[in-house]
């Protein structure tokens, strides 16, 4: 852990002291709340609304309608300063991103550790969470196993590490594909992918498999569907998975949102897990600015929080039977 955190003040005094390069961002989130569920209140740093983390992209044109770019982005936890949640139980630095990328417009390469295909075609379908972000403790039910890929760092939940990551768009149609690149011991996960996702109309739809073999997740398949579509004001998001293997069950989320004012909105989403553990959620955000909103979440567990997906990190400490949990925050964007 104090190495994590020399690391990460080294980090923020290159970010703030030199010039970047042409092509280059720093960019990131601040989300910190005050959470509170069976009798335990405490201070959520790791995200509630956002996650809080700090990235670094950038990408240089090489002529031909060639395009390199990179990507870096690591977790932080507000209370302390150190690593933050959201990136399973990966301890490395760049615990959320480290990759490179070669590509034109229709076809993309990118190496690296990077987040699974398959979660992020699933987030399609969770756009209800506190008006517009996206609602991680729903897609977690959808998907209770989501290719947990074991590594030197550990645990790494959504994100794949060593990873060859191939995209291509034809047609309105963004088609990937996503393959773990060897193990490196027998104790780790093989991981498997493949989406298709893009736009009928004012529906925005991804479909999907995942697979991992081997290590923590077992032998687990997912096969996903998930849309959101907005029909006037109010905004509709539904995803379904048929999970089988380590984990077998059919689970589904759904939800909607709604502007209240032109700086507040509602939004409210419902997940149902495996073997009770559902999820509900009514959210409400003000924002203050383009950047930056205060929201209050209030969450029912159907199998109580304790020890399952209560917040976008988990950061925050809750009561050991909590199945009610209300969040009150700041999040600011950069």
């Amino acid at each position: 852990m104090k190495k994590t955190q020399v690391a990460l003040a080294a980090l923020a005094l290159v970010a703030s002291t030199a010039v970047l390069a042409d092509g280059v961002a720093i960019y990131g989130n601040a989300d910190a709340s005050a959470i509170s569920g069976g009798g335990k209140t405490s201070f959520d740093g790791g995200g509630g609304y956002t996650t809080s983390l700090i990235g670094f992209r950038g990408s240089e044109d090489l002529g031909n309608g060639l395009k390199a770019s990179f990507n870096l982005e690591t977790a932080v936890n507000l209370g302390d300063g150190g690593r933050g949640g959201g990136s399973g139980g990966n301890t490395g630095l760049f615990n959320r991103a480290a990759n490179l990328s070669l590509g034109t417009e229709s076809l993309t390469v990118t190496l690296g550790n990077i987040l699974s295909i398959a979660v992020a075609g699933a987030f399609t379908g969770a756009t209800a969470g506190a008006g517009d972000n996206l609602n991680v403790p729903a897609v977690v039910r959808l998907m209770p196993a989501p290719g947990v890929v074991s590594h030197s760092g550990g645990p790494s939940g959504f994100f794949i590490p060593d990873a060859l990551t191939i995209s291509g768009g034809a047609g309105g149609l963004t088609v990937k594909a996503q393959t773990r690149v060897g193990k490196n011991a027998e104790t780790e996960t093989g991981y498997n992918a493949v989406t298709v996702g893009g736009a009928i109309d004012v529906i925005n739809f991804s479909i999907g498999h995942q697979q991992s073999t081997g290590g923590a997740a077992g032998d687990y398949k997912t096969m996903y569907a998930a849309a959101n579509i907005k029909i006037g004001d109010i905004g509709l998001n539904g995803a379904y998975a048929k999970n089988t293997g380590t984990v077998s069950a059919n689970t589904y989320m759904f939800g909607a949102s709604y502007p209240l004012t032109e700086a507040a909105s509602i939004g409210a989403i419902y997940a149902r897990g495996v073997a009770g553990d559902n999820q509900t959620s009514v959210n409400l955000k003000y924002s203050l600015s383009k950047s930056t909103v205060a929201y209050t979440t209030v969450s029912s567990f159907g199998n109580g929080a304790f020890g399952t997906q209560y917040s976008n990190t988990n950061n925050g400490e809750i009561g050991l039977n909590a199945k009610n949990v209300i969040a009150v925050g700041i999040s600011h964007s950069f």
